[in-house]
């Protein structure tokens, strides 16, 4: 049981600071209000997603997969959001 603890520990330092981070930059390239809130709403529940499912089961679990899957959505949609700004501008 502290295995999975420590595991849905590390994996959310692994994501979230560099999320943070991109956050923080399409904030500052001004991506409008309401999408940095979706990202954040959603990053947010996909990291308490994710760690239910992980503290439950050690293996494939609804929570695990859909929490991993919102976050790498979020990370995936920040990342061609700035490089979109980039790229026009």
């Amino acid at each position: 049981r502290m295995e999975r603890a420590v595991r849905v520990h590390a994996n959310f330092v692994e994501y979230v600071p560099l999320i943070l981070l991109l956050l923080l930059l399409a904030e500052l390239n001004g991506l409008p209000g309401w999408a940095l809130h979706v990202a954040g709403a959603v990053l947010v529940a996909s990291r308490l997603l994710h760690a239910w499912g992980l503290s439950r089961h050690s293996a494939r679990s609804f929570g695990r997969f859909y929490g991993t899957l919102g976050t790498w959505l979020v990370l995936l949609g920040l990342a061609l959001a700035l490089l979109g700004n980039v790229a026009a501008g």
